[in-house]
């Protein structure tokens, strides 16, 4: 009996430990680190009076990862992928119901701290990233190109 209770408290354990179907992790790339990347972010958000930090989402962290991945492969740059999706579309395809959608990309930059740096140098991108109607994130990198997924859900 009280073996039936360990094996039945180990089983429960590594249970416990399985994703629940949908919540299964997403790979952040081949050196982004989520936290760091989220963390820079808020802190510009913060620096030009938008205080609450963006959430990350790996719905949206699917969708960049997608994206970055397409435009490393095919030489591509484009916020236009495979079939003319489009940020929204590929949010979308990955779970994610947006009421708006934004998304940076960009080539070339050694880390997180650059590639924010070169966006919030540039009007457009630092618009997404100011955009206080978004609320998650998605940030992925493949070889040299980099993508943000910014979001609100409906």
């Amino acid at each position: 009996m009280r073996r039936f209770l360990i094996l039945s408290l180990a089983a429960a354990a590594l249970a416990a430990c399985t994703p629940a179907p949908g919540t299964e992790r997403v790979s952040a790339g081949e050196t982004v680190d989520i936290a760091s990347a989220g963390a820079q972010l808020s802190f510009q958000r913060a620096q030009n009076g938008i205080v609450r930090p963006l959430g990350y989402s790996p719905a949206l962290q699917a969708a960049a990862q997608a994206h970055a991945e397409y435009l490393s492969r095919t030489g591509n740059f484009s916020h236009a992928g495979p079939g003319g999706s489009t940020p929204r579309t590929r949010a979308e395809r990955a779970g994610y119901r947006s009421c708006l959608t934004a998304e940076n990309i960009a080539r070339g930059q050694p880390d997180i701290r650059s590639v924010i740096a070169t966006w919030m140098g540039s009007p457009g991108h630092r618009e997404n990233i100011l955009n206080a109607q978004v609320t998650q994130y998605g940030f992925a990198q493949a070889g040299s190109v980099w993508v943000l997924v910014l979001a609100r859900p409906c």
